[in-house]
């Protein structure tokens, strides 16, 4: 629906082997196929390195990093001293360089179980603690995490992501 009230494609960042596989399964959405009717909505650009993005609310710098997400790699972001790591199980030294001064980690806590693809409460909260971060945000948290227990049960600098949630930054 945006695309068709935006009258022009979406532009859309990935790494590399993101952009194979998009382009292996879903190539139409990119491309025009011979003989289609249907226009391609999305623009795919390749996120290698530091990317500006220029929008309506203004440009944002940010920063990609790998983390192991189970068997596969997923990207986290550093935006300005903000870090947004959604989908993680383990982290490497780099990402850890990454995380280092930032202001606020928003950070994957899916359940209180280790999960094979996703950092549990326990793990995200060791790592928050060893980060230094002086703010966090629990995120991608499965139904079995109340929300105000595990507000309940954490440090004041520590909070669960909610619906609708805005984490404001000054320029």
């Amino acid at each position: 629906m945006v695309v068709f009230n935006m009258r022009e494609r979406v532009n859309v960042w990935a790494d590399q082997a993101t952009c194979d596989a998009l382009l292996d399964r879903f190539g139409y959405v990119f491309i025009q196929p011979e003989g289609s009717s249907y226009p391609p909505i999305l623009n795919l650009n390749l996120l290698d390195g530091t990317v500006t993005i220029t929008g309506a609310g203004g440009a944002i710098t940010f920063t990609p990093f790998g983390v192991e997400h189970g068997r596969i790699n997923a990207l986290g972001f550093r935006i300005r001293d903000l870090v947004y790591l959604p989908d993680v199980s383990a982290m490497n030294a780099a990402a850890w360089s990454v995380v280092s001064g930032a202001d606020c980690w928003v950070l994957d806590a899916l359940r209180r179980d280790p999960h094979p693809t996703h950092s549990h409460l326990e793990q995200s909260l060791e790592w928050i603690e060893k980060s230094g971060v002086p703010n966090a945000v629990l995120t991608n948290m499965h139904i079995d995490l109340d929300y105000e227990t595990v507000l309940a049960e954490t440090p004041d600098h520590i909070e669960p992501a909610f619906d609708g949630m805005v984490i404001e930054y000054a320029d």
